[in-house]
């Protein structure tokens, strides 16, 4: 190892640890809430309402609407149809756009910002402090 290696290594160490133990918080606090008597009510009131869910008569009825279209002729060429151009050039083509257009860094801080307002909406906040689009 060279000593601009060595340098460089030097200064990541110390952010890897950073990570590290910032890490180990994190599954400890998710752990903890996992464990704790709150964590414990939502797990079983999340697991009652989609017990529900998959239980009610609108569930059964939307499931075998689907069954149903699955199975008719015109569901069946439909799904041929969709499979022959997601293989089709042009259907790679498009997807790749597709692809690239999310990984892209304006789709990212939309993204960012939508949930970051969402997360707003939710906690009672009724939207983000700042107005506008946010630069980094």
């Amino acid at each position: 190892m060279n000593e601009s290696e060595s340098r460089i290594r030097r200064m990541l160490d110390p952010l890897g640890n950073g990570i590290s133990k910032l890490w180990a918080r994190a599954i400890a606090a998710l752990r903890d809430l996992r464990e704790s008597d709150a964590g414990k009510r939502a797990a079983t009131r999340a697991t009652a309402a989609a017990r529900d869910l998959r239980e009610s008569d609108a569930s059964k009825r939307a499931a075998s609407a689907l069954h149903d279209l699955r199975d008719s002729d015109a569901g069946k060429r439909a799904a041929a149809a969709l499979h022959d151009l997601r293989e089709s050039d042009a259907g790679k083509r498009a997807a790749n756009a597709l692809h690239e257009l999310l990984q892209s860094e304006p789709v990212r801080k939309a993204e960012t910002t939508a949930k970051r307002a969402m997360q707003d909406l939710r906690s009672g906040g009724g939207g983000s402090s700042t107005s506008g689009p946010t630069s980094a």
